[in-house]
């Protein structure tokens, strides 16, 4: 599998569309598009940045070897919040007033949700 195939990989992974995935890296659709098709060979700044962004392990974009994901360090889950908040503020839309609704939950609060949660989850299985 090629460097290309294996963005492709990580972007279907993430159910993302071409131009979905190159907003969040900063690029054009058609680049993205370019290197999926092995027109053209992402930049190391553009493996690493994809590296960074979707938790994907370095060695296994360049080469294949090992696992397809690596777990986020503590910072990149706050770069990944930060940046979703971002988008957020201001919106009127769902996502906004839920974000509202769960930053003034109480501990309690939390604690109810994450059972109901657990609960979900085990009524799927």
């Amino acid at each position: 599998m090629s460097v290309g195939q294996r963005i492709r990989q990580v972007r279907k992974t993430y159910k993302l569309t071409q131009q979905v995935f190159a907003d969040q890296l900063g690029l054009k659709q058609n680049t993205i598009a370019t290197y999926e098709i092995e027109k053209t060979t992402p930049s190391d700044r553009t493996l690493l940045d994809i590296c960074r962004v979707f938790h994907v392990n370095e060695d296994w974009l360049r080469t294949g070897e090992g696992k397809m994901m690596q777990s986020p360090t503590p910072q990149a889950e706050v770069e990944q919040l930060t940046a979703f908040l971002g988008e957020v503020v201001g919106e009127h839309s769902f996502r906004s007033r839920l974000i509202s609704a769960l930053s003034r939950l109480s501990d309690e609060d939390w604690a109810v949700l994450e059972r109901l949660s657990k609960d979900l989850s085990n009524s799927e299985a």
